[in-house]
């Protein structure tokens, strides 16, 4: 299990918000820059949707996922999955629905 640090660690990236975005993307086996074949794109959205999934069981997880990947880019997977008619968008908007839930739990308590 992982100690109280590095799941404060992993709460703050997740309330910091997404860092992937400032990063230069580079064409990988997640890249949503679809610039392959059709099958080629299905594949890409199919394999962020499924990693994002992947993610929500461990807070650790979420936060590699969002700093590396960014919901930004599962948004992007999970517009491009509806569009095609697959399946994996309900997995999506679901796993989009948990960061969302995690990013709220790190700001913590508002006082007001």
């Amino acid at each position: 299990m992982a100690d109280s640090e590095q799941v404060k660690a992993a709460l703050a990236a997740l309330a910091d918000g997404e860092t992937a975005e400032s990063k230069t993307e580079t064409t990988t086996s997640t890249s949503m820059e679809w610039h392959g074949s059709p099958s080629e794109e299905r594949v890409a959205y199919r394999r962020i949707i499924e990693r994002a999934d992947a993610a929500t069981a461990d807070i650790e997880a979420a936060a590699e996922f969002v700093e590396s990947v960014g919901l930004d880019r599962l948004e992007t997977a999970v517009e491009r999955a509806e569009h095609e008619v697959s399946g994996l968008a309900a997995d999506g908007r679901e796993a989009l629905a948990t960061f969302e839930r995690f990013r709220v739990a790190a700001e913590g308590p508002r006082e007001g």
